[in-house]
Parts: C-alpha cells; structure tokens; sequence
C-alpha cells in the first residue's frame, strides 16, 4: 500500500511538467529573473518562517486552522487560474469549505495533488536548473536535520494532521495511516519543470530527456526510501533520498545529451 505513494508522485511530476504552457500562458512566474541563485535563499526562507508560524499557532488549533484553509483557498485558487478562470474561485472555495465541514482523507489527497502540480509548475518556470539543484540541496539537509535532530518537522505534520490540511498525501491501513509530505513530491518536481523548460535535450513524447530522467530518480529515491519504512519503521526524511535521486538524474540526463 505505501508504494501508492510512489504512483502519486509519478502522476504529480508528469502532469507538472505538461501543465508548463498553461502557467506560462496565464503569467504565473513567481520569479523575474530565473537564474538568480538568491532566488533558492528567499524559497527557503519562506519555508522557514511558514514553519516557524505553523509550530508557533500549533497551541491554538482554531488560529491555526484559520491561517491553514486560508492559505489553501489562496493556494488552490492560483493554482486551477490557468484552468478555470473566476470559475477557480468557486472551485478553490467549494473545495475549503469541504474540507472544513467534511474532510475525507481522498478530498484531503485531492486537494494535496492539485496544489503539488500546480505550485511545481509555478515554481519550475520561474527558476532556471542551477538555483533549483542548490535549493534541492539546502533542504534535503534541512529535511534531515528537521526529521532526525530538531523534530520539529515531526510536531509540524501533526499538527497539520489533526486539521486535515491538504499538506499531506495520506494512505489508510486500518487503525492507523501513512503520511507523505507534499514537499516531497513538490521540491523535485520543481527540477523536473525547469529542465523542461530551460534545457535543450532530445525529447521523448511530449517530455525532454532531462525532465524525464530527474522524475525516474526521484522515483527510484522515493522507492527506496519506502523500501528502508518498511524495514525500519518511523519516521524518515524524505527529501535526502528524493532530492538527491533527482539531481542524479538530471546529471546523468546532462551528461548523456
């Protein structure tokens, strides 16, 4: 079961990368000048600071719970604009409203999937290879020490959990469940998008030989990390594995071209 997961970041990768002329059609650059390698520091400061307010709300469920299903409309809003038009505030606000009233854990996978397509493609056009691969790096460190020393990173998937915030992709298995964060799949599809947009390689398809090998290692580093979960149970950071799955791929797509 918990290699649905694998298919899940799969789907979320391609569908990014064929979402590339949607986005750039409807303007949705994050970034002016995609080669700049600051670019990766504000990304990773934002997350800092979205990480530091999360931990800080998480004591009050309801002002936390407020901040999170208003981002999530915002978010889901910008993300189906490509799409939908106005219509995607009807959408965004429908599918908020459901997840406050009645969350289910395939409205909560859903939501997770729409905004992991969408803000990989946003950010994969706005950020060139090289300020992609030293953002991957920075937070596959972060990831790690977040995981196995600090925790908090622990204490924040629990909390965004408990409010069945679609930060999540969540797999039932009885009593229990099986959580993967939606930066595990939205971090490395990022590389996926720019290597489809800002590299000249051979395509196959309707996918570039770059983008196509940093979406097979990410896959393989995901796989293997299910792999270590079921031999060694608990919690484990994701990003090591998956982020440094994708650079290798890239790589080795680079080199073959």
């Amino acid at each position: 079961m918990r290699f649905l997961f694998a298919i899940i970041f799969l789907f979320a990768n391609l569908l990014a990368v064929f979402s590339i002329q949607d986005y750039e059609s409807a303007g949705m650059v994050v970034f002016e000048n995609p080669e700049d390698v600051s670019n990766s520091l504000i990304y990773f400061v934002l997350i800092l600071l979205f990480t530091a307010l999360v931990l800080l709300l998480a004591r009050s469920q309801h002002f936390l719970a407020g901040l999170i299903y208003f981002l999530t409309l915002i978010s889901i809003f910008y993300v189906l604009i490509p799409f939908l038009q106005i219509l995607a505030l009807f959408v965004a606000i429908l599918i908020t409203l459901m997840l406050i009233k009645k969350p289910h854990w395939l409205l909560v996978n859903i939501s997770a999937f729409l905004l992991s397509v969408g803000i990989s493609a946003m950010f994969g056009i706005s950020l060139e290879p090289l300020p992609v691969i030293v953002l991957l790096a920075i937070l596959a460190v972060y990831d790690a020490v977040s995981v196995y020393k600090t925790k908090h990173m622990l204490s924040l998937a629990d909390s965004v959990t408990r409010i069945n915030a679609p930060m999540v992709f969540i797999i039932p298995k009885g009593n229990d469940k099986m959580l993967m964060g939606v930066g595990d799949v939205v971090i490395p599809a990022i590389l996926a998008v720019s290597a489809q947009k800002f590299t000249s390689s051979p395509e196959i398809s309707f996918i570039k030989l770059t983008a196509l090998f940093t979406i097979l290692g990410g896959l393989l580093g995901l796989c293997l990390l299910l792999f270590l979960i079921e031999k060694k149970k608990g919690a484990h950071a994701g990003l090591p594995f998956i982020n440094s799955g994708a650079i290798i791929g890239f790589l080795l797509a680079t080199m073959i071209h």
